[in-house]
């Protein structure tokens, strides 16, 4: 069994199509939140993990435009009503069993304070490695990581709509097989002037 993961969309409807047509057929979609940025609102974002019935957590940037689109009694952007039943839902933490495989996913951190940044030369990176999973998935940084931790296989799928990380300037996603435990962080390029 085959899980595609995406995180950090931010409203890049382009790039997160063009990650889902390259990742092909998954069995499983993940998406480890920031769906949407700031105070802009993509109900063609949601419609697509809507459809493709992906499991996804609230992130910092979620959270923050359903606050304000709250306290503006709805008027800073449109939502349709599945997206906003779907987006008002959304888990602070999934915790599931897929193929065999303990799996948790949350946006930035399993640990307080739970927005922290935790990036591989970070004191916290480590102890990811004593969560109670198989297979840990986060976003946040928009840096792709796959690492085996003791018994955890540890995976960022980095950004599929903003690239911060200098190093690596691609939008990227993730594939995790949980049969065999192995990951891989893939480049898409993707023509944002383009049609």
């Amino acid at each position: 069994m085959k899980i595609g993961i995406v995180s950090d969309i931010h409203c890049n409807v382009r790039a997160l199509k063009a990650a889902l047509h390259e990742m092909g057929d998954v069995d499983e979609l993940f998406c480890a939140g920031d769906s949407v940025y700031g105070y802009r609102w993509s109900n063609e974002v949601f419609n697509l993990l809507r459809e493709r019935n992906a499991h996804v957590v609230m992130g910092n940037h979620d959270f923050d435009f359903l606050q304000v689109h709250k306290q503006r009694n709805g008027s800073n952007g449109y939502i349709t009503p599945e997206n906003h039943e779907l987006a008002t839902g959304l888990p602070g933490r999934i915790r599931m069993d897929l193929g065999g495989r303990s799996i948790l996913m949350v946006h930035a951190s399993p640990f307080e304070p739970y927005g922290e940044y935790i990036y591989p030369h970070t004191p916290k990176f480590g102890d990811l490695g004593t969560v109670d999973a198989d297979v840990f998935i986060y976003g946040h940084t928009h840096m792709p990581v796959v690492e085996q931790l003791g018994p955890v296989l540890v995976v960022n799928p980095g950004s599929a709509g903003e690239v911060r990380d200098r190093t690596r300037p691609f939008f990227t996603y993730a594939v995790v097989d949980l049969a065999s435990l192995e990951a891989e962080v893939h480049d898409i390029q993707v023509d944002l002037n383009g049609a």
